[in-house]
């Protein structure tokens, strides 16, 4: 009977209660679905993305601003190592082997071609008794993002045949005295619009990238440091519950003030 007592004489904030109870569970409710549809989405769309990337081909174009060639290409977006399996198998293999945890990759293949280059010739002699001589040569190539330079000698034997009036020639071994290589590349990732591309930027037109292929790892990027959410708090509240007034007697009713709340649920 008390209960009962209890419940007809509070019901209007019994109510109330039950009311904002069911509002805040529907608001979560109904929050938690808009974050899982919207990630589900962005699933979708990545994979198809990733999928896009499997045949897209490498282009290029001139940076004016670089004065350089730019290579790019769609690359991976993934969660994780196991993900990158679905759409490229081998560079996922490669990158389980690497030490640590990979945060992206970028595996290319370039070739250069110089075309028909001529050098100079010196012959030298390198043991006059054995009839031993040499062919010094030199190729040197240099521009804004590629140099070569290869120095060596050809060896060859030139025994005289008096009998026979002529020579006899012996091919002996070549030395590289120098074999040098140098290559000004620039990776990285870049966001367009719509998408994630890799790409390779190189002031020499003598280089051209044959692949291009980029891997990139959301769970691996350096999180956002965490914010505490404060619970505590003071400022003004409008509500509606038990108050009593001058004479102490207590009844349902609007109030309005400042408190220190405590929050229970945050959203």
């Amino acid at each position: 009977m008390a209960t009962i007592a209890f419940i007809k004489k509070y019901y209007p904030f019994i109510l109330f209660t039950l009311v904002i109870g069911l509002s805040v569970f529907s608001f979560q409710t109904w929050n938690s679905l808009r974050l899982e549809r919207a990630n589900n989405k962005y699933q979708q769309d990545q994979n198809e993305k990733n999928i896009n990337a499997l045949s897209d081909s490498i282009t290029l174009e001139f940076n004016r601003k670089l004065k350089a060639w730019e290579y790019s290409k769609d690359n991976y977006v993934v969660q994780k190592l196991e993900d990158l399996k679905k759409y490229n198998q081998s560079l996922a293999k490669e990158l389980e082997k690497v030490k640590g945890d990979v945060i992206a990759a970028i595996k290319t293949q370039a070739e250069v071609d110089l075309g028909g280059i001529e050098t100079s010739n010196d012959i030298v002699v390198i043991d006059e008794k054995k009839h031993h001589y040499g062919l010094n040569f030199e190729s040197y190539y240099k521009d804004a993002g590629f140099e070569q330079k290869l120095v060596g000698t050809s060896k060859f034997y030139a025994i005289p045949d008096e009998k026979n009036n002529k020579w006899n020639i012996q091919p002996d071994i070549t030395v590289l005295d120098t074999n040098l290589t140098s290559i000004n590349i620039t990776y990285g990732f870049k966001e367009l619009k719509d998408k994630y591309q890799v790409f390779a930027i190189t002031p020499s037109d003598k280089i051209n990238f044959t692949d291009l292929t980029g891997g990139y790892f959301i769970d691996k990027q350096p999180p956002p440091p965490p914010t505490r959410k404060k619970k505590f708090g003071v400022g003004p509240y409008v509500g509606y519950g038990i108050s009593s007034n001058i004479a102490g007697e207590a009844g349902f009713g609007w109030s309005v003030g400042v408190a220190v709340h405590y929050d229970i649920f945050q959203f």
